[in-house]
Order: C-alpha cells, then sequence, then structure tokens
C-alpha cells in the first residue's frame, strides 16, 4: 500500500517557496557581459547564467551555512545552486532587460598613432588596458574594443527558491548588490549594480554579519575581510569609481607616489619607488646604462598581493627587454582580493574597496623563457626601505593595507 503523502504544518513548510522580485540598475560601465565575456549582448544582457555564477560566487564568500571544509562547502553548494546532474533549487528569471547601451569610448590613437586614453577616461582606462587591441593589431590601426553605458535603464529579476533557503539567498544577494556587478572585471568595478529602493544592510552591517564565518583555504572569503571608504560623498556614481581607480593608479604607478618625479619636464613620470624593477634587472643581468645603480635594494614583488600575472613593461634601451612576467607557481592567474567600486549612501556616492581573504600563493618571475623563484612578503625593515611603502614616517608590509588607508584619507 502506498503511503500517503504528510499534511499539515510539516507538508506546508517543506512546500513553502518564496518569490522575490527585485530591480536593479547599473552604476558604471559594462565590461562586455555577452556570451563572450568582452562583447556585449545586444539582445539579452542580463543573462540568467551569470547572474547565478556571480549569486554562487557570493554565496561562498559569505558561507552562511558556516562550512569548515571545501568537501563541506561544495556538497552545500550544489544541493541549492545545482550540479551538472543536479537542477538548482533557486529559479532565476530576469523579467525586463535594459534598454540598449551607448558605447563609450576608451582609447584613441593620438597624432604619433599611440593608443592613449581618450580625454577624462585616463582612471577607466587604467582597469579597461584589455580593451586595447594587441601590439601587431595597433601597428594594423586596429581600434579598442569600447564600454557599454546603460544609463541608469532598470532591469528586474525574480528569484524563487524553498523558504528554507532563505538566509542562504539573501546573503548571497546582499554581497552580490553590495560588491559585485554583471559583465567582466567586476572587480575593478565594472559593471556595478545598485537594487532600487533597496533598504537592505550596509556594507559595514553585512561585513560584521560574516565576517566570523569560516573561512576555508583556498575560497575567497568575507572572513575578516578589510573594508575602506572614502570619507566623503559625490553625487556621481562614475566620479565615485573613477576616484578609486585612480588612487589605485596613483600608488602603482604614478610620480611621487609609485614612481620618482621625471628629470625630464616632457616625460610623465621617472623611475620606480617600487622594488619589481630593479630586482628584475639583479636577476636577469639587464640594465640601462643610467639604471644600473638601483633605486630599492629590496628583491620583493610584493605587488603580486593584488592580483596575478603582473606584466613588466621596460621601455629603455639596455634594460630587460621581453615583458617579464610575475605568476603563481602553479597556475597562470591570481585573481584580485581588491574590490573598487562606488557604495549608495542615501542618493550619493561613496568610494568603497573590499579586500576579500584569500590566499596569495608562492611566486615565480618568467624572463625570456626563464624561471626565477621570487618572494613577494616583506619584513618591516625591508618595507622602510621601499619608498612606495611609506607614508609620513610609516611603513606598510602590505600594500593593500596602505591602499586602503590612502582610500579613508
Amino acid at each position: 500500500m502506498k503511503p500517503s503523502p504528510p499534511s499539515g504544518p510539516t507538508a506546508t513548510r517543506r512546500k513553502a517557496r518564496r518569490s522575490d522580485e527585485r530591480q536593479y540598475r547599473f552604476l558604471t560601465y559594462v565590461f562586455g557581459g555577452g556570451f563572450k565575456v568582452q562583447e556585449a549582448d545586444t539582445v539579452t544582457p542580463v543573462r540568467v547564467a551569470s547572474v547565478r555564477g556571480q549569486l554562487r560566487f557570493w554565496w561562498r564568500a559569505c558561507n552562511p551555512g558556516k562550512c569548515t571544509t571545501v568537501e563541506e562547502l561544495r556538497q552545500r553548494e550544489g544541493e541549492i545552486w545545482g550540479t551538472t546532474s543536479q537542477a538548482s533549487r533557486v529559479e532565476i528569471t530576469v523579467l525586463a532587460q535594459p534598454r540598449p547601451p551607448q558605447k563609450v569610448q576608451v582609447y584613441e590613437y593620438n597624432p604619433r598613432q599611440r593608443l592613449v586614453p581618450c580625454k577624462g577616461m585616463w582612471e577607466i582606462a587604467y582597469g579597461a588596458f584589455p580593451l586595447q587591441p594587441s601590439k601587431n593589431e595597433q601597428q594594423n590601426g586596429a581600434k579598442a574594443r569600447k564600454l557599454f553605458d546603460y544609463q541608469g535603464s532598470p532591469f528586474t529579476l525574480r528569484f524563487v527558491y524553498p523558504e528554507e533557503l532563505r538566509e542562504d539567498i539573501e546573503a548571497a544577494l546582499w554581497a552580490w548588490e553590495t560588491f559585485g556587478g554583471l559583465g567582466g572585471r567586476t572587480r575593478r568595478g565594472f559593471g556595478a549594480i545598485m537594487r532600487a529602493a533597496s533598504q537592505g544592510m550596509s556594507a559595514e552591517a553585512g561585513l560584521a554579519r560574516y565576517s566570523e564565518h569560516p573561512r576555508i583555504s583556498g575560497v575567497p572569503s568575507l572572513h575578516r575581510a578589510r573594508f575602506g571608504a572614502a570619507p566623503g560623498t559625490v553625487g556621481d556614481a562614475l566620479q565615485a569609481w573613477k576616484a578609486g581607480l585612480g588612487l589605485l593608479k596613483r600608488l602603482r604607478q604614478e610620480a611621487d607616489h609609485g614612481r620618482n618625479p621625471p628629470q625630464d619636464s616632457s616625460k610623465p613620470a621617472g623611475r620606480s619607488r617600487w622594488p619589481e624593477p630593479d630586482a628584475i634587472r639583479h636577476l636577469t643581468g639587464d640594465a640601462a646604462p643610467l639604471h644600473r645603480i638601483p633605486v630599492v635594494r629590496v628583491e620583493r614583488f610584493p605587488r603580486a598581493v593584488f592580483g596575478m600575472p603582473v606584466i613588466f613593461h621596460f621601455s629603455t634601451n639596455g634594460d630587460p627587454n621581453m615583458d617579464p612576467q610575475l605568476l603563481p607557481i602553479d597556475s597562470e592567474r591570481l585573481a584580485s582580493p581588491v574590490i573598487i567600486r562606488p557604495v549608495p549612501e542615501g542618493n550619493r556616492f561613496r568610494t568603497a574597496a573590499l579586500v576579500l581573504s584569500s590566499d596569495i600563493p608562492e611566486v615565480k618571475l618568467v624572463a625570456d623563457k626563464k624561471t626565477y623563484m621570487v618572494d613577494w612578503r616583506l619584513d618591516p625593515a625591508q618595507a622602510r626601505a621601499i619608498p612606495a611603502l611609506v607614508r609620513n614616517g610609516t611603513a606598510f608590509t602590505d600594500p593593500l593595507e596602505l591602499f586602503l588607508s590612502e582610500l579613508k584619507k
């Protein structure tokens, strides 16, 4: 005899499903966003697969189930978001797409036929460098790809899921809405989103909730993640976003911050205040006559913490000419733990950055088909000897902490 299905309150709880419709808009320009990351989809720019991928990532970062092992986390993720053999318990539907975007040109050719950032785009160009065609393509006059501006046009999503998963789904949605986006290079703030009429948790409140959840090695996490925001607000999200990208560029590359002032006023900056260029010259034995005396005598590669690969380009004859690359030892890349984006505050915006808890692996330098084992770690004495890491007498052993400190000013 076939047993009767359960009835009463227990059955109601099992069958209860929650339907949540949310409207969003893009705060920043979108980097691609189609099936191919760098190309836009003019028909379905907001794709269910992209949204689901973002939510899975942020669910893992929040770890609302407080999993303690990779195996436990993977099993729980599959139960909620699905696997190759198991359907997701979360239904996502795009109810309304944004209207077609305007294209935004970031790079142009100057009179010398060199590709340079367009006027007013130097900060965004720093984050959008993959838009540039290759050197061979540039020699043939190929144009750079463009970004996409949806100009605040809204799009609407519906999420349907069992009531019992509410805590998991709301954690993922909060993190995605606060720190994530759609399209490529979301960690540099491209495609940042904002929920319409949101009354949700602030960035600080949400981080306080998830910061003590267990951290699992190899999984980027909000466990004791670091957050910083500018003290003031601006009226435009793009302005706040540009400020964050501009700060990162200044610290890494610009005169009086990441580089010395130029000796020749026709040049943008002098030699680097970071240790990597002089360390590469020493390792390879290649150095231009004017660069044989190092600016920094610390053979370390601290900028690995910003993400890899890091490609070093030397423009002076006699210096290394093979564009050395800093790479993780066992992989081709390390996603940056730094997420830069505008954060809403009422009708205004703050420049903000999140530094995820992430494992920084051992690293290697590959130059002219030779591999050198190098290190990114610094002790206090080494940090004091690196001008780029010293501010008002304080030396930072962690470049990420320096970035957050400058942002908070």
